[in-house]
């Protein structure tokens, strides 16, 4: 496998620059208040087109790289030490995303401008109760009813819901073979039938606030699918959730640093100089396999396993989390630094489940060849 030379990093620097200026010059907008979400931010870096800076120009965006959009999510997690909004500047670069590409007028004229503004936030709806994202265990549906369709169901882990104004809900449109076909439709938070559940219990990854979505009997017309019917499992399921695992990469090792920044501040004297040594060198290496990983993602004729770069970069992290961990039964930790810990766990801990069947499959794969 051949890849970029090492320093080809310099040229994609420019973006996380004109974000960390933004943060310094102007630090009142990373203002949250209990948690809540810093609006006047997002407003902010749309002006700049740091939004969505993955997206040409006249969609508010610099055509910037994959690479240079992780090196700035890994900015904007550190300088703010906030997991959650490093989380939902990533997510939405996606979901914005696979608005523009689906090409549906009638959600382009009616949806689009207020998410390109930074005045509007959009959530992805996979997950149910008891069944996660896994497409067998998934039982929301939408019924076709005249030129409608009826939404039933109830979703849940719904990252930025309760402050999103768009949500994208897949739900079951037919059985073929036996296999379900998954149709994403677009659902304003204001639908007669969609009520908003809060998730009691969950405090992490705040000002990115999650909950539940119960619906029931939620009209939709047929202009709110979004990509093909039937294909939306295969078609955005799947394609979010690699560019979140890959992306996400980066703002982990920016919340590592930012742990890391708040330890040696609240007590110089809390790490040994080699437990120092060993923490910086894991976030080196996960900051080295996060661009690595960024700059494939768009190179789809490279034999791309993009699972192993993931399945390393959470072991170093979870290896940095138990380094300070240990710290907790001989130094007093403070109530800042614990969160953040929390944070970071919540994080590397997300589809982990889906991750082992991977690592179960690149297995499966290996003794496949041995037998050839």
């Amino acid at each position: 496998m051949s890849y970029p030379a090492a320093n080809s990093a310099l040229e994609d620097t420019s973006l996380s620059h004109a974000l960390t200026t933004l943060l310094i010059e102007e630090p009142e907008l990373l203002s949250m208040p209990d948690g809540c979400f810093p609006t006047r931010l997002w407003q902010r870096l749309a002006e700049k087109k740091l939004l969505l800076p993955g997206l040409n120009e006249s969609l508010g965006g610099q055509q910037s790289s994959q690479l240079a959009i992780a090196q700035a999510a890994k900015a904007l997690t550190q300088i703010s030490a906030c997991p959650g909004l490093g989380m939902t500047w990533v997510m939405q670069q996606a979901l914005i995303e696979i608005l523009i590409k689906a090409d549906n007028e009638h959600i382009h004229e009616n949806y689009l401008s207020s998410l390109l503004s930074g005045h509007g936030l959009c959530a992805l709806s996979i997950s149910e109760p008891g069944a996660g994202a896994h497409p067998k265990r998934l039982t929301t549906h939408a019924q076709q009813e005249a030129g409608d369709y009826l939404l039933n169901g109830e979703k849940t882990y719904i990252s930025n819901g309760p402050v999103a104004d768009i949500f994208i809900i897949l739900a079951i449109t037919d059985v073929v073979a036996e296999r379900k076909q998954f149709t994403a439709f677009i659902v304003p938070k204001d639908t007669a039938g969609l009520t908003i559940l809060p998730m009691s219990g969950f405090d992490a990854l705040k000002p990115s606030s999650h909950c539940g979505l119960k619906l029931d009997n939620c009209r939709i017309p047929a202009s709110h699918i979004l990509g093909q019917k039937g294909q939306a499992f295969d078609t955005i399921s799947k394609p979010f959730r690699e560019h979140e695992d890959i992306l996400m990469l980066s703002p982990l090792a920016g919340a590592m640093q930012a742990l890391l920044d708040k330890l040696v501040k609240f007590d110089p004297n809390a790490l040994k100089p080699e437990q120092f040594g060993l923490l910086l060198s894991i976030i080196d290496s996960v900051s080295v396999l996060a661009n690595q990983a960024a700059r494939q993602l768009a190179q789809t004729n490279l034999p791309f396993e993009p699972v192993s770069f993931i399945i390393v970069t959470r072991l170093l992290v979870e290896q940095f989390i138990d380094e300070i961990k240990q710290l907790d039964s001989t130094v007093f930790l403070s109530k800042s630094i614990k969160y953040l810990m929390n944070d970071i766990e919540v994080l590397v801990n997300i589809a982990k489940t889906a991750n082992t069947a991977k690592q179960k499959n690149l297995a499966q794969r290996y003794f496949a060849k041995k037998t050839l």
